[in-house]
């Protein structure tokens, strides 16, 4: 729970916490349990057989020091998967428990942020035509994300109404799950919107096959069209962050990249590009991003002040400049293997959240930052590890 806590208001917590899950590992290691080799402990490990792997690209960076440093910060990939598998009897209802506890910081986090935006309105809306973003816990981008994966945990459980921990769960996840939607869009951050509709998205197809009703497909996305068009229409903030990602994306488009948002993000993506065809197979090693970046920039991009000098805003080209092809496919098969490993009608929570993180990574390092490397690793190892009755 604590965890939980620390990912809106402490990365200190998060720190603390981890540290605690992997104390509480070594030192009760005889009430744990300790056979992993199930199809289901195998899928909740990846990211921990992910971190093994990774370990001999340490040893192909030129600065060992600081790919060290750079592994020692990814051992939450360890720690928490082994952690919470290693835990016995994490029964349906324990899981759901935590998820509207999540659900329940989300919300209170999320009254403070709009309480926030509504006193400052005319500032923030206009901050937002500047690319500017309305202040959120610790991170705005991870936020979002938590923020759809809550919204679309809570209408999942809301519609099923599958959950058993009150009288008033269904009105509890229905109220929270609304709230935590229309926060989002105020919010206006472009990946985490993209997210929630992603995953909404992959639930109506869910509950299609689930109840065999095809009509619920095009029904379904016709009000997803029909929320967004409100949503743009009733939204100031909305609305100016689309002008400004309009206008940004006509600087692109005339070559004039400059230093606005998306024109730095492309141009990072171009640098990774370059820079994993020169080492494709090797990659610069771990922890070597930012250096072999910053060599780039200063010899292809001279112009480009240093504050702009943007590392790779895609995880998968992150981890090809580190460990090259070795380094996309790692986290290609941080997302797909436990989907091929555990029944897709059995763990619908965990697909949402597979499929908001992997659309976040393609236009983030998200598993790069402590939140959201924390967020994935703790949430997914949770859901993967949920005792069901066979």
């Amino acid at each position: 729970m604590l965890v939980i806590l620390g990912l809106v208001s402490s990365r200190a917590l998060i720190s603390i916490s981890t540290g605690l899950l992997a104390v509480n590992l070594l030192l009760s290691y005889k009430e744990h349990e300790w056979h992993f080799f199930s199809s289901k402990k195998i899928a909740a490990l990846v990211p921990a057989l992910i971190f093994t792997g990774t370990i001999l690209f340490l040893f192909l960076s030129p600065d060992f020091a600081t790919g060290l440093n750079q592994l020692y910060y990814r051992l939450p990939w360890l720690v928490i998967p082994m952690s919470i598998a290693a835990i016995r009897n994490l029964d349906t209802r324990l899981i759901q428990i935590v998820l509207a506890y999540f659900v329940l910081i989300l919300s209170v986090s999320g009254i403070i942020v709009l309480g926030n935006y509504l006193l400052h309105y005319e500032f923030y809306n206009e901050q937002l035509r500047l690319a500017k973003n309305i202040p959120t816990p610790l991170n705005h981008i991870r936020y979002s994300l938590m923020l759809a994966f809550g919204g679309a945990s809570s209408m999942y459980f809301a519609i099923r109404n599958n959950t058993h921990l009150s009288p008033w769960d269904r009105t509890f996840f229905s109220i929270t799950g609304l709230f935590l939607i229309i926060l989002l869009h105020i919010l206006s951050v472009r990946s985490g919107i993209l997210c929630l509709y992603l995953s909404i998205g992959v639930m109506v197809v869910y509950l299609t096959f689930i109840y065999g009703k095809w009509w619920i497909i095009p029904i379904g996305t016709i009000l997803l069209f029909f929320i967004l068009a409100i949503a743009y229409f009733s939204l100031p903030s909305l609305q100016n962050k689309i002008s400004y990602m309009r206008y940004d994306l006509q600087q692109i488009q005339t070559g004039d990249i400059g230093h606005n948002s998306d024109g730095r993000r492309w141009r990072s993506l171009l640098v990774a590009k370059d820079l994993i065809k020169e080492k494709a197979l090797s990659g610069y090693g771990i922890g070597q991003v930012e250096a072999v970046s910053k060599t780039f920039y200063q010899v292809h991009y001279p112009q480009v002040e240093e504050h702009n000098q943007k590392v790779p805003h895609n995880q998968f080209l992150y981890s090809g400049v580190e460990m090259g092809v070795m380094g996309i496919l790692f986290i290609l098969s941080l997302f797909i293997v436990p989907v091929l490993l555990v029944s897709l009608k059995e763990y619908p929570i965990f697909i949402f959240l597979n499929v908001i993180v992997m659309a976040s990574c393609l236009v983030e390092n998200t598993m790069e930052s402590q939140i959201g490397m924390s967020f994935y690793l703790i949430f997914s190892s949770l859901l993967l590890n949920e005792s069901k009755d066979e």
